[in-house]
């Protein structure tokens, strides 16, 4: 593996005048002036390390202001409102053939500083919500709708761009825009401000051959598994979104010296870049693209949950399908993450349940211990202690079983670990095309369209659920199975992904959907194919009751269970950006390596 080049940043710097003149009808006056050379231009230059440089200027002038914003109460709430369309700008990057015969990738964030800083109206700060934003855009592609309000410098987003062969050059054309909220409420005190601000490119890190850009830019795109004989594809279902289909793709990656699997690379995923520690929140959040894995074996058969009536988020003796406070969470990810749930209005969740961590122990709403953490623990502690299993509860104050899983996470490994963002909507409905397809459970899952839903029963008691949740080691989605399948000769991937998989159990949607995705656990063993499997969790909530969740059925089916049965455990994670790959060609026998 190359080690990394020292890095020379400068700052690419334009600067946005946000200003315009609002009405209530929302009528676009004042446009655009602009001076200076419209493109970026990004070279990589021969040196001991990496320069990452720029000439030109790209200034932008609005000559419009802002007045007479009379928007309380308007009747068409949360219309969005561009403020002010702003001219294209590429960044355009060109790698060293000499230095670099491969190609290059670089990440960099784009940092909004502002010069004269917009204040948000008090009662849109009361409830939560974002008045003015910068958007950014590459094509039709939306990469990023921001927060400017304040005085502070804002990451917008974090990207790379890459070269794909030598001396080629690869342009990004970003589109930037600032939008103006109608929020319903009382906006009266937007009016009179003139908010400037500085967009810049900042903390450029190069790498030669990083896992993210070689999946999407040099990886195979398909083939055939030459253990089951059947064909493969990396595919997109998403924009800018890779995920790998198929009964047995070579997407095999070594991690933590074990088997592990690449699902794919997400975009727009909101990750911590901040401390972390015990009690307290990730203070510093950017949003970029992860390569996501699944570990190939399970660890065992759990429990999801078993906390009894009155502890923690359980109202039942049948747990909580509350992954936050779950003990299958705790016993994944150590006692630090259970305070790191988050309710639909962004409220930290579980600062409600008692004192935190006292004496070892964390509390219940009630004062009662209901799960033993006098060390931290969980599948993430690889300094050998005992990792705390969750089994069946017989009081009403839970404290885990000790035990043991096949390997816990070294500390290698968990530096390569991105603490991010988890999705943690559901549905109680599945068992239609429309509503139980691969591509609807993404939506759900995300809360696409306002389409997901959690148990929720009132807003100040326990029967609260967090709909996300920022930690390291998470489970499958019920969409990442549905988009793992390759389709068969009966039905193709298309009429797969057309089709609820609450029917993949039966005939040819089983024979070509259910047994053509990798994640049926197991279709494929180390040396030959085969159909045995047994069910495994997703961490996805049946928000129809407050203690169910969805899993595959060994079959090939998604259904959904108490959280006290036993189902297999696969843990799920997301790599850091800064990952590169050092070897390897993705099959079971030959995976590939990364540093």
């Amino acid at each position: 593996m190359k080690k990394k080049k020292a890095i020379y940043i400068a700052s690419i710097i334009f600067v946005i005048c946000l200003a315009s003149i609002f009405a209530i009808a929302f009528a676009y006056i004042g446009k655009p002036t602009e001076t200076g050379n419209a493109n970026i231009n990004v070279s990589i230059v021969s040196d001991d390390g990496i320069d990452f440089q720029y000439t030109g200027t790209a200034t932008l002038n609005l000559t419009a202001a802002l007045s007479n914003l009379a928007l309380a109460n308007a009747s068409n709430s949360y219309t969005s409102y561009s403020v002010s369309e702003l001219t294209n700008r590429t960044v355009s990057m060109t790698s060293n053939a000499t230095m670099y015969p491969g190609g290059l990738t670089c990440s960099y964030d784009i940092v909004y500083t502002p010069t004269v800083a917009y204040t948000q109206t008090p009662a849109a700060t009361s409830a939560g919500l974002n008045e003015l934003v910068l958007r950014g855009k590459i094509g039709s592609t939306v990469y990023f709708e921001t927060n400017v309000a304040g005085s502070s410098p804002v990451v917008l987003y974090t990207h790379s761009i890459s070269t794909t062969s030598a001396a080629s050059t690869t342009n990004q054309e970003w589109g930037f825009s600032a939008r103006f909220y109608n929020l319903n409420i009382d906006q009266s005190q937007a009016s009179g401000q003139n908010p400037t601000g500085v967009i810049s490119i900042e903390n450029v890190k190069c790498t030669d051959r990083s896992l993210s850009a070689f999946i999407t830019t040099k990886a195979p795109r398909s083939g055939t598994d030459a253990v089951s004989n059947s064909p493969w594809i990396l595919t997109s279902d998403h924009d800018g979104e890779w995920r790998y289909a198929g009964k047995n793709p070579d997407n095999y990656i070594e991690f933590n010296d074990e088997l592990w699997r690449i699902i794919g690379i997400m975009p727009n995923i909101k990750y911590c870049t901040g401390t972390y520690g015990t009690n307290t929140e990730c203070n510093s959040t950017r949003i970029g693209s992860f390569v996501k894995i699944i570990r190939n074996g399970s660890l065992g058969s759990f429990l999801w949950d078993y906390k009894q009536t009155g502890v923690g988020t359980s109202t039942s003796a049948y747990g909580s399908n509350d992954w936050s406070d779950s003990q299958l969470m705790l016993m994944l990810n150590g006692s630090n993450y259970l305070f790191t749930g988050y309710d639909v209005s962004g409220n930290k969740l579980h600062q409600m349940y008692g004192n935190g961590i006292m004496q070892g122990m964390v509390k219940d709403l009630n004062g009662n211990n209901f799960y033993n953490v006098s060390s931290p623990g969980g599948y993430l502690d690889g300094n050998g202690t005992t990792v705390k299993i969750p089994s069946s509860a017989t009081t009403s104050s839970y404290t885990a079983t000790s035990g043991t899983v096949p390997k816990k996470i070294g500390a290698t490994a968990l530096s390569q670990i991105a603490t991010v963002k988890w999705d943690l909507y559901g549905t109680n409905s599945y068992t239609t095309a429309v509503a139980g397809s691969p591509a609807a459970y993404y939506n759900k899952e995300r809360n696409i369209g306002n389409t997901g839903a959690v148990y929720y029963v009132s807003a100040t008691g326990r029967e609260k659920r967090a709909v996300y949740w920022y930690g390291k080691i998470g489970l499958m989605y019920p969409s990442d199975y549905g988009y793992a399948t390759g389709g068969g000769t009966t039905y193709d991937r298309d009429t797969c992904l057309g089709y609820q998989m609450s029917g993949w159990s039966s005939g040819s949607y089983q024979t070509d959907c259910a047994l053509n995705s990798y994640l049926l656990f197991q279709n494929i063993t180390s040396t030959s194919p085969g159909t045995s499997g047994t069910n495994q969790w997703t961490i996805s909530p049946y928000s129809s009751t407050a203690y169910s969740l969805f899993y595959v059925y060994s079959t090939g089916s998604i259904n959904y269970a108490s959280a006290t049965s036993t189902s297999a455990v696969r843990p799920v994670l997301y790599l850091k950006p800064d990952i590169t790959i050092t070897g390897g060609t993705g099959k079971w026998n030959d995976p590939y390596t990364i540093s």
